[in-house]
């Protein structure tokens, strides 16, 4: 008879790793930091532009879906 081994796996959305999370947010702001200083104005407006056009559209498609008040969208 074949015994399995049952594996504790734990998430980091589990409480008891602040640390780790702290590592990986400044991971993160340290990317995005970097990412932000190397482009130009020009295209630092473009892509303000393109991830205002995606808030827009998500928004739109979750007042589609009935997820949110339709007054939402104007507010």
């Amino acid at each position: 008879m074949e015994c399995m081994a049952t594996t504790s796996s734990r998430t980091l959305l589990e409480p008891g790793h602040e640390a780790e999370w702290a590592v990986l947010n400044a991971e993160k702001r340290e990317y995005h930091q970097r990412t932000a200083r190397a482009m130009t104005p020009s295209e630092r407006i473009a892509q303000g532009q393109k991830l205002s056009q995606q808030a827009v559209k998500l928004l739109a498609s979750t007042i589609r879906a009935g997820h949110v008040p339709r007054r939402a969208f104007w507010s």
